[in-house]
């Protein structure tokens, strides 16, 4: 095997795509692009795989590690080496031969039009804030009729555009002059991209940051971009195809599955772009997105480990527990229960699962730095426990398999998927269990159609009781998508009427009461959080101790069995949706707990609790019961409280 480069040999598999003649073209043409960052040093490789030889390359800066979800050359071995360098190393290395021009000050006003001396095409990479000099270069591109492209990496696609000579300008597409510097950004943004097709999947807003000139990005998008600019290229050298100018251009983004062409008559003169731009400039400029606040300082070891395990489920996101710190490898769990509030953990042993599943996250959690973790519990106040937790380094700790889900794990009150579990995925679950725990299984129509009944009468007992109503009217954020203290409305699984009626209802007992009485105004809601949800999944599960759980103790070891499973579900990409108000109101009889004054909430209460024990082979052992099925994350979901708003110091 020869390992001595031929310029024939090494792009021989082109041809066939393009003509030897045409190769032979493409080896003479000269490609000058500015900025060897995000999209730079891709199109510069993928030029050279094309069989360009002769580049005028510009950029002034170096390599980071924050640039290494991106930038082609940017690795371990690059940081703080100059990019312009790294790139023209890794291109000579594909192609020995290649005739470079350097620009290693980048782009100024005094050398650009030395920069586009002699160039066949201009390609656009330069930083997205980058105006003023991405003016200047297109200004002189046009006036030197040079075709100039720039295909923007959009989220998990791109969009480009191309400025051929003697069509409409940069200047007369974007329309940039006399705005603020902000509002220019919007305009270039709103130009590239009039499609929109990233705005469905931009799941955290607050990471664009126009005051300090940084936003998201991913390779994805860059690769996508720099394979479009080289199409564009060989269009535009081999005098190929249809090459689109502004006001055309294209969209394609691989995450939404779409492809658009755009059609912007007068740029961002037309009534599509100016409505566009006001919508943006309320939402980004007049009111941006709350900005994460950075950290005063760095986290300690126990703060890290707090950090992760506040994403573990609480009731109604109730967040029991707070955190006291000792020392930075010290901390105290100080973890109260909602007995004197809700309805629904009267003997406080629902908050004593959260805590279990809390001291599981922290576990899970610990294992991401290589800690191992003692717990000390202080349950003599059952209604305030203190659980002492301590972090000690350990060679031996691996990262758990489970640590990447435990923000992600959240619930799906909505119908999912009904595709039957495969064996191999009731066996994880079932091995997430630890030792004196199992599960039963509810998963052919009848089981489920039971089950659906059985959440239906319970839904009636939760939607007429007095105590309940108090709870339901404080946990739900109304018109939220997020929520870091309740439930968000979006989250709840009703549609949007059904939401304002219950939103109306929950202004007062006497309204819900009358409803209820009257208009049957239960029935719709059981329909839709209970009824069909309960028919549309894949399976209910019941997680059963080996005995009967009694003290705080065993709760709490439940509720770690119980986020074990719950991580496991999130880790197969299946919803989880808990079904456990059968379960406390059963426990509630059994034990003569009085859980409400209203006779026909107890009657109807009891009938629920006999649907329950029909279907489960040990009532009595079941700890949890719920469902699972095929779906996707939810878009609105409960998060955390802050950090700080957690931690007593």
């Amino acid at each position: 095997m020869s390992h001595s480069f031929n310029y024939e040999l090494a792009f021989s598999r082109n041809i066939g795509w393009v003509t030897d003649e045409e190769q032979a073209i493409l080896k003479t043409k000269r490609v000058a692009i500015a900025g060897m960052g995000g999209v730079g040093g891709s199109h510069v490789l993928t030029l050279v795989r094309l069989g360009i030889t002769k580049f005028h390359l510009s950029d002034f800066d170096e390599f980071a590690c924050e640039n290494t979800n991106r930038q082609a050359g940017a690795n371990v071995d690059t940081y703080d080496k100059k990019k312009l360098d790294t790139m023209v190393s890794m291109a000579k290395a594909i192609n020995p031969e290649i005739e470079f021009k350097l620009w290693p000050e980048g782009i100024t006003p005094e050398n650009t039009d030395e920069f586009l001396e002699g160039v066949d095409c201009y390609v656009d990479s330069l930083d997205f804030f980058a105006l003023e000099a991405r003016k200047l270069v297109f200004k002189l591109c046009a006036e030197k009729g040079i075709p100039a492209t720039t295909a923007a990496p959009i989220g998990m696609g791109t969009a480009y555009l191309n400025f051929l000579p003697g069509k409409m300008t940069f200047e007369e597409y974007f329309q940039l002059d006399g705005y603020s510097e902000n509002e220019q950004y919007l305009r270039f943004f709103l130009g590239l991209t009039p499609a929109a097709l990233q705005q469905a999947y931009l799941v955290d807003p607050s990471r664009l940051d126009l005051a300090n000139k940084k936003g998201p990005s991913t390779i994805i998008g860059c690769q996508l971009a720099a394979g479009v600019t080289a199409a564009q290229v060989a269009k535009i050298f081999l005098n190929r195809g249809d090459v689109l100018n502004v006001p055309h251009g294209l969209h394609f983004d691989a995450y939404t599955n779409q492809y658009k062409k755009t059609w912007r008559p007068m740029g961002n003169s037309n009534p599509i772009q100016k409505l566009a731009f006001k919508i943006g400039k309320k939402r980004l400029l007049d009111n941006p997105p709350p900005q994460k606040a950075a950290d005063n300082h760095e986290l300690t070891n126990a703060e890290k480990i707090i950090d992760l395990a506040r994403w573990a489920p609480s009731g109604d996101n109730t967040q029991c527990w707070r955190f006291k710190l000792i020392d930075e490898d010290n901390f105290i769990i100080i973890a109260n229960d909602t007995r004197d509030s809700v309805v629904y953990d009267l003997d406080g042993h629902s908050s004593h699962l959260a805590h279990g599943a809390l001291l599981e996250t922290i576990d899970i959690a610990a294992s991401q730095y290589g800690f191992s973790v003692n717990i000390e519990p202080d349950y003599s106040d059952k209604t305030l426990l203190q659980i002492k937790v301590s972090l000690s380094k350990d060679d031996s700790v691996k990262t758990h398999a489970l640590a990447p889900y435990i923000k992600t794990r959240t619930v799906q009150r909505r119908a999912m998927g009904v595709n039957p579990l495969t064996h191999a995925e009731k066996e994880q679950l079932i091995q997430a269990l630890p030792e004196g725990y199992s599960i039963q299984w509810f998963e052919t129509k009848e089981d489920k159609l039971a089950i659906a009944k059985l959440n239906f009468c319970n839904a009636k007992t939760r939607l007429t009781m007095y105590e309940a109503y108090n709870v339901h009217k404080e946990i739900i954020e109304w018109n939220k998508q997020f929520s870091e203290t309740k439930i968000p409305e979006q989250a709840l699984g009703v549609d949007w009427p059904t939401a304002r009626l219950m939103q109306w209802l929950f202004k007062s007992w006497g309204r819900v009461k009358f409803f209820n009485t009257f208009l049957a105004g239960t029935i719709l809601p059981r329909i839709q959080l209970d009824f069909i949800p309960s028919l549309k999944s894949s399976a209910h599960f019941a997680i059963v101790a080996s005995k009967a759980p009694e003290t705080i103790e065993e709760y709490i070891n439940a509720g770690r069995a119980l986020q074990r499973f719950w991580l496991t579900a999130t880790k197969l990409q299946l919803g989880f949706q808990p079904e456990q108000t059968p379960v406390i109101f059963s426990r509630y009889i059994d034990n003569d707990i009085q859980f409400t004054q209203d006779n026909d909430v107890i009657a109807n209460a009891n009938k629920g609790k006999a649907m329950y024990e029909s279907l489960l082979q040990q009532p009595k052992n079941t700890v949890f019961l719920g469902r699972v099925g095929r779906s996707k994350a939810p878009k609105s979901r409960s998060i955390r409280k802050p950090l700080d708003d957690l931690i007593i110091r």
